[in-house]
């Protein structure tokens, strides 16, 4: 049965500059120009999508078509080719979400959910390739820095083929998908050479158990520690801290601990640690592996005696987007510390969805994305 379909678009007049809003998305959700905020701020988005289209606001395709996001490198910085994105309609069977308890959309219709699709081979990204050659430009504008473009890819051979690879390729969503019938996606292959995953810190707050000269004692049963030439609280120290953090020892996993005053440590995990035995640690063998398993299993339960690290919305727990924001954070005093990972490389990703595995609540964001609101899906065509 086919997971990914063609559908009916409704459009919008859209300024050749989308303005950003003050929305602050959650992980993984579309960001939200300010053309959109009213709709999806609605109580009912669904209803007023359709008060929208029966006054004529949006205009109805005539026929049903795959369309393709082209995202560009931000003016000034080198880039190759831009991240394409198909926009189509996909089943909720099309694949488990990636992550536990992720993002729900407000309104299918409007936030495409970005769809990670294995692409060993590169297939994928050649037809996206080849199908934006001979895609008509719907628009063609900017958001957020971006150049960008939203492109019709007309019933054809191409679009056939596209169809057929997704339906065989493993795709993993990166929000909830709905339940009640298609929801508009975002399809990106993996090997798309722009595509950045990012990785989600984690900050500590009311842990009346670390104590930093105990906490240090302790990590040493499981970790090596070691000290940062610069503090934090500058942008050179903060630039020479990611690089050593991401190539202290090729093969080894580890974290940045960081603590106020613009104070860190690099803590790196022994090998040939067995968290099999431990409580809480991944039953997964691909998921034991990940850098935030390790450090909710040794450091956050087993070192500090954190009840579920990794559950959402946790109250001494909390994620934080950016190694900027989270030192800010612990540094102004809103965390105690804070620890920063490593983003997760491409194969890690790869061999949890090989593994049918699903990783823990907020484990990574995708970079760009694109934004709702440059079409919709008409659940009622």
């Amino acid at each position: 049965m086919a997971r990914v379909h063609p559908f009916t678009a409704l459009m919008a007049s859209l300024e050749q500059r989308l303005e950003p809003s003050d929305y602050v998305p959650r992980s993984n959700a579309a960001p939200q120009p300010s053309h959109v905020r009213s709709l999806l701020g609605a109580a009912n988005p669904t209803a007023e999508l359709r008060r929208l289209r029966e006054s004529g606001a949006l205009l109805r395709d005539a026929r049903p078509a795959l369309y393709l996001v082209e995202i560009h490198s931000p003016a000034g910085k080198l880039g190759g080719p831009p991240v394409r994105f198909l926009l189509c309609a996909l089943n909720a069977d099309a694949g488990l979400p990636l992550e536990h308890d992720p993002y729900r959309p407000r309104a299918w219709e409007a936030e495409p959910a970005v769809t990670l699709t294995a692409d060993d081979h590169g297939v994928l990204r050649g037809l996206l390739a080849e199908a934006s050659e001979r895609a008509i430009t719907v628009w063609q504008g900017q958001f957020d820095g971006h150049p960008m473009s939203l492109r019709r890819i007309e019933p054809s051979p191409v679009s056939k083929r596209l169809q057929a690879v997704l339906d065989e390729a493993p795709m993993r969503p990166l929000a909830a998908l709905n339940e009640g019938g298609p929801a508009l996606a975002a399809v990106v292959p993996l090997s798309d050479p722009g595509l950045e995953l990012q990785p989600i810190h984690r900050a500590l707050k009311g842990v009346d158990t670390f104590k930093e000269e105990t906490f240090l004692t302790l990590v040493t049963a499981y970790a090596r520690v070691y000290e940062l030439d610069e503090p934090l609280d500058t942008p050179r120290g903060l630039s020479a801290a990611r690089e050593r953090l991401a190539t202290l020892i090729s093969g080894h996993h580890a974290v940045l601990l960081v603590l106020p005053g613009g104070r860190g440590r690099i803590l790196r995990f022994r090998q040939g640690l067995d968290l099999a035995h431990l409580k809480g640690a991944p039953r997964n063998p691909t998921l034991r592996s990940l850098d935030l398993a390790l450090l909710n299993a040794l450091v956050l339960r087993t070192v500090l005696g954190i009840k579920d690290p990794e559950a959402s919305g946790h109250p001494q727990v909390f994620p934080v987007q950016g190694l900027e924001s989270l030192v800010r954070g612990v540094e102004e005093g809103t965390f105690q510390a804070g620890f920063a990972l490593n983003p997760p490389p491409v194969w890690e990703v790869r061999a949890v969805m090989e593994a049918q595995a699903t990783l823990p609540p907020r484990t990574l964001r995708v970079e760009p994305l694109p934004p709702a609101g440059l079409l919709f899906l008409d659940r009622e065509a």
